[in-house]
């Protein structure tokens, strides 16, 4: 389970003096491993823990000796009772930073929940004791320090390390110019920076730690070079996950808008969630890019990065094309796994209160506990058993649908494969949460009866392919599951199922034994539960749901009034047409996809069922993932759903914090993104994306004259009047139009073309498609009118004293002439004609006069 939170220093001994030079010279090993010991206890005891809770936290240790004495790691596992990794290193001619930076790692990567890193240091020995941030607030411990980047590498030139320094400071979300460099060099070094800070001896205000990010180096003898960067514990009260939204018109502007963020907060700090917050003030366009992460660094970090066209874990981009609304999605068995709620647990109230809510609604059913078994509680079951596994994941599912609706993503639809249909139905409306309770805890130990008699394989083909095959093997041999025009599942004897693997995998299809299944259902099998299981799982009380639910057991939408005890059998024992489900979504126009799970496994199985349909506009995205589980997770999913097009409220990510709107000058207008004309910038645009960009054009000038402060309250077919348009009003809009197009625009196209999606296809269409080629001859009128119109701009920008004036006169009036004698001229007091002479105070009483408003 990796974790990206801070690594944090929260224990720290430094022995030196007679002691420690006698046991660093000393020829009895002992000596020297007891001094070690001494240090790692010292440390453990200056952060204030017992060490029951490093026992319990799989507490790693990694140590630094010279070459005679090299295994101090487990002698200090030994000694203190700890289990986790223990790895010794001969520092004779390596740093011993190393020791620092793989204890960081291990912590990293989830080996751990605490790790001791010690060396002999010149004059003694050292120790740190290491864990995650966001185990503080439990054990009450304090942070010293923030390990806030760390690198080591193979560096015998000077510019080979100066490579290994710029791993650690990207690793740390730090320019090279952010740090302060420690003159003592090595574990010592870093010991003696948080020790100043506890003795009040370093440059600062209070507090432990750096005053601001310290980067300390050793370079090995045998080339190693090893670098780490330390950070003031106080910037861990910035640390809340945040979303900085960026959006462009085509990619190019949205790099450009970046970089120009980025030179602004370079030269302007601001507080990160200040800058967040109005970032998401600015309306929408169609490319999307989200930077997810904590601190002024990692915002920093990550508008660089886009700016650069580069990727990193924390930056999202994309392109705003699915639906605003997506269809949840909620698995079966196989996206479990351990602590897969644990982070949650802690940090989302929202997913607190739902699993709490569920346990709440399962202690009437079963004799273990919910909460017990998430944390990995002394005493509970273990989560691979099928009773406690099916209830356990369903909790997990519908809680993470409620963090989902919490950001303001209300699903579509639902569908759910095998006992996910329950999470589905439930979130659908039309369950309540005690019948999915009481049908979750009955049904999974009603499986009990049928543990150890099969097991299902996953296959990589079609159902009709693997139908053909299953003639030549045994009866016992079912079809449980079709997810996809390529995948199956078969139910069957495990004996039996291991030799089709083989066979299968030897000709070259995909197949593998789903892990840790060890009972079949959507079989016959399921038929000697019948009675037992029609008996236990009445009374349901279903209801009709507003959210549409796409039925696995039918394949197809299903009222939700009558999913009854009957179909609940039916859900355990049919076949799983989730292919069908699928297509039938896909068909009634969804098109954004959002798997509901800790982690995601029917995606492809959706692309390859749109792919069939010939839909390639599909997204398909997931919640959580193995081994991230935290909110950072979360928000990166969120924000994948958010640049592909989906409706979502970015509040929650801001609880706890007071943001207020700030200046960012980069943000005024998307056309200050390049020195070339809105109209040329557009133009090159792809048609989908030139649409989106007049449409913006027409809701921003919109939001300008009417001062609504937001374009979300513009529906594209809401007409002018309705909305307040005055003739005055209209007049500006017409004005600012003009400004931005070059087009020289009647006073009355808000009325002849009264809508905002009017408005706009009549601007693209001046613009763009009466000038380009086209597949079908343009009718004359049209063509006429647009040449005029740019005839029109073209005189407005003409020279009174031009040397042409004189042909073009004769030349218009020779066109006019013409239009005359064809019987198309206006009156001679035509409303074009009023409208030509008059002033701005006769224009607003002739648009008065002709659509009847103020």
């Amino acid at each position: 389970m990796r974790h990206e939170g801070p690594i944090v220093v929260i224990g720290v001994a430094g022995l030196s003096g007679h002691d420690a030079g006698a046991a660093r010279d000393a020829a009895d090993e002992q000596a020297a491993g007891d001094r070690m010991v001494e240090a790692a206890r010292a440390a453990v005891e200056q952060a204030g823990l017992g060490l029951d809770v490093l026992r319990e936290g799989r507490t790693a240790v990694v140590t630094g000796a010279g070459g005679r004495a090299t295994g101090f790691s487990g002698r200090i596992a030994a000694a203190l009772g700890l289990t986790g990794a223990s790895i010794s290193l001969d520092i004779t001619d390596a740093p011993a930073l190393t020791a620092l930076h793989l204890a960081a790692q291990s912590l990293r990567s989830g080996e751990c929940s605490y790790a001791l890193a010690g060396a002999e240091l010149d004059d003694g020995v050292g120790a740190l004791l290491l864990t995650h941030e966001s185990g503080l607030a439990s054990t009450g411990a304090s942070a010293l320090a923030v390990v806030s980047g760390s690198a080591v590498g193979h560096a015998p030139a000077q510019d080979d390390r100066a490579r290994v320094i710029g791993q650690a400071l990207k690793a740390a979300c730090l320019g090279p110019d952010e740090t302060a460099t420690q003159s003592v060099g090595g574990l010592a070094g870093v010991i003696e920076t948080v020790l100043a800070g506890l003795t009040g001896d370093s440059e600062r205000s209070g507090g432990p730690g750096p005053r601001r990010p310290t980067g300390v180096s050793e370079f090995g003898a045998d080339g190693t070079a090893a670098h780490v960067v330390l950070d003031d514990p106080r910037t861990m009260t910035d640390r809340t996950q945040l979303p900085w939204v960026v959006s462009a018109l085509s990619p190019q502007a949205l790099q450009a808008r970046a970089a120009s963020l980025a030179v602004h907060l370079d030269a302007a700090p601001a507080a990160p969630a200040d800058a967040a917050h109005t970032l998401l003030t600015v309306p929408p366009a169609r490319h999307r890019a989200v930077v997810v992460g904590a601190g002024r660094a990692a915002m920093r970090q990550g508008l660089r990065t886009l700016a650069t066209g580069g990727d990193a874990p924390h930056l999202v981009r994309g392109t705003a094309s699915g639906s605003r609304r997506p269809v949840f999605v909620f698995p079966g068995q196989g996206s479990q796994w351990i602590g897969m709620a644990v982070e949650l647990l802690d940090s989302s109230e929202v997913f607190r209160d739902s699993v709490h809510a569920c346990a709440e609604a399962l202690s009437e059913f079963v004799d273990w506990s919910l909460i017990d078994v998430l944390r990995e509680a002394p005493g509970a079951p273990p989560l691979r058993r099928v009773d406690v596994l099916q209830p356990t994941l369903w909790a997990t599912m519908v809680s993470l649908a409620e963090v989902w609706r919490s950001y303001g993503v209300e699903p579509a639809a639902v569908v759910g494969h095998c006992y996910g249909e329950i999470a589905a139905a439930q979130v659908a409306g039309g369950l309540d949460l005690r019948d999915a309770a009481r049908l979750l805890a009955r049904r999974s130990r009603a499986w009990l009866r049928l543990v150890g008699k099969g097991t299902v394989i996953s296959v990589g083909t079609s159902a009709q392919d693997i139908t053909s095959r299953m003639t030549a093997w045994p009866d016992a041999v079912e079809l449980a599951a079709v997810n996809g025009p390529r995948s199956v599942a078969l139910s069957g004897p495990p004996d039996a199922l291991d030799g089709i693997v083989a066979e299968l995998t030897a000709q070259g299809v995909y197949a593998k034994r789903i892990p840790g299944v060890e009972t079949v259902g959507h079989c016959s099998q399921v038929d000697t539960l019948r009675e037992h299981l029609l008996e236990v799982l009445r009374p349901v009380s279903p209801r009709s749901s507003v959210v549409p639910f796409h039925s696995t057991v039918d394949g197809e939408q299903r009222d939700t009034a009558t999913l009854d005890t009957d179909y609940w059998y039916l859900n355990t024992r049919s076949q799983v047409r989730f292919h069908d489900a699928v297509r039938s979504l896909l068909v009634a126009g969804h098109r954004t996809f959002i798997e509901v799970s800790p982690h995601p496994l029917l995606g492809m199985s959706i692309e390859d069922t749109a792919a069939e349909l010939g839909i390639g506009d599909v997204a398909v995205l997931g919640t959580l993932r193995r081994g991230q589980g935290d909110t950072h997770r979360v928000l990166v999913s969120v924000a994948e759903a958010y640049v592909r097009g989906v409706d979502v409220d970015w509040s929650p990510a801001f609880t706890g914090t007071t943001p207020r709107r700030i200046d960012l000058p980069a943000l005024v207008d998307f056309t200050t993104d390049a020195e070339a004309s809105w109209t040329d910038r557009v133009r090159a645009l792809p048609e989908a994306d030139r649409a989106d960009a007049v449409a913006d054009l027409v809701r921003r000038a919109l939001t300008e004259v009417l001062a609504s402060g937001s374009t979300d309250v513009f529906e594209a077919d809401t007409a002018f009047k309705e909305m307040g348009l005055s003739s005055l009003s209209a007049v500006q809009l017409r004005n600012r139009l003009r400004e931005f197009t070059g087009l020289h625009l009647p006073a009355t196209i808000a009325f002849d073309h009264p809508t905002p999606a009017a408005l706009a296809r009549h601007l693209r269409t001046t613009l763009f498609e009466n000038t380009e080629g086209r597949q079908h001859p343009e009718r004359p009128e049209v063509a006429l009118l647009a040449a005029l119109e740019q005839a029109d701009s073209a005189l407005e920008r003409l020279s009174a004293d031009s040397d042409f004036a004189g042909q073009i006169e004769e030349r218009l009036k020779s066109l006019t002439d013409r239009a005359k004698r064809m019987g198309h001229a206006a009156p001679e007091d035509s409303a074009a004609d009023r409208f030509a002479s008059a002033d701005d105070d006769e224009m607003f009483a002739l648009i008065e006069e002709r659509f009847g408003i103020s």
